[in-house]
Order: C-alpha cells, then sequence, then structure tokens
C-alpha cells in the first residue's frame, strides 16, 4: 500500500482524533504538544521532516512545540496548528468558567 492510500484511508479517523483530542485539552487531560504530536503521527502520517517543508519552521521548534519545550514564538506556533488544523484560542484558565462557556455545547 502507498504512504498516498494509507493517508487517504487515514483522513475520516483523523476528525475523530482531532474532536477528542480537543476535548482531552478543554478537561485540562493533554497538552498542546501532546496534541500537535498526536494528530502529526496518528491523524496526518506525518514526519517532523515533512511539517518543516511544509510549515517552514525548523526541525527543533516543531520538537520544542511537541514536547511543550522552550517558549515558542506565536507565528510558529499559528503555522504549526493551522497545517494540523487547528487554530488557537484564548480561554479561561478557571474550570468552572470554561465549564459553564461549554456547557451549552454539550447538553443534548
Amino acid at each position: 500500500m502507498t504512504q498516498q492510500k494509507r493517508r487517504t484511508d487515514a483522513v475520516p479517523d483523523r476528525f475523530e482524533l482531532k474532536q477528542r483530542l480537543v476535548q482531552q485539552m478543554l478537561s485540562g487531560n493533554t497538552t498542546l504538544g501532546q496534541i500537535g504530536k498526536a494528530l502529526r503521527t496518528g491523524g496526518l502520517q506525518m514526519s517532523q521532516t515533512e511539517v518543516c517543508k511544509l510549515t517552514g519552521l525548523s526541525r527543533q521548534v516543531v520538537s520544542d512545540i511537541e514536547n511543550d519545550n522552550g517558549n515558542p514564538r506565536l507565528d510558529n506556533l499559528r503555522s504549526y496548528f493551522k497545517l494540523l488544523g487547528l487554530e488557537l484560542a484564548v480561554l479561561p484558565r478557571q474550570r468552572t468558567e470554561l465549564d459553564s462557556l461549554l456547557k451549552p455545547y454539550t447538553e443534548v
């Protein structure tokens, strides 16, 4: 099976994976770096080198983002997460405030 075929087959799972990871982040159970690495490897099946070629970021910057190291620049974070289909947002730090914001979206 070719690499392109594997990526095509993985597309529906990528969206489910993204949703699950964002829910984990909103509940405080994962970091931005963990989300990025999981989406890159599991969802997009890309190497760090491929991410670097597409974003123009250095491999060290990508590694630092995925390992929650250093102090990456905002524009680097935006480029990295844009490739993964995500954008950065500002959320309240207090769980109670966040829960009240999310409540209308989680009720059935």
